[in-house]
């Protein structure tokens, strides 16, 4: 049989994604918000042939409660 999973490959989207959550929640705490709505994660090839895949985290930071 043909295709599966690439676990080498999945484990690194992984952690880019933890890493892409972690860099919104951060931004967020540097600016002082407690929270953050509308996540979106996004995902993207470059398109060059050479594999590279960018994961995006967008957000807004709020202030839920002081």
């Amino acid at each position: 049989m043909f295709g599966g999973e690439v676990t080498a490959f999945t484990s690194e989207i992984e952690k880019a994604r933890a890493e892409a959550m972690e860099r919104m929640r951060a931004k967020a705490l540097a600016l002082g918000a407690n929270g953050i709505v509308g996540v979106d994660l996004e995902t993207s090839d470059l398109g060059l042939g050479a594999g590279i895949v960018i994961i995006s985290a967008t957000g807004t930071a709020v202030i839920l409660e002081p």
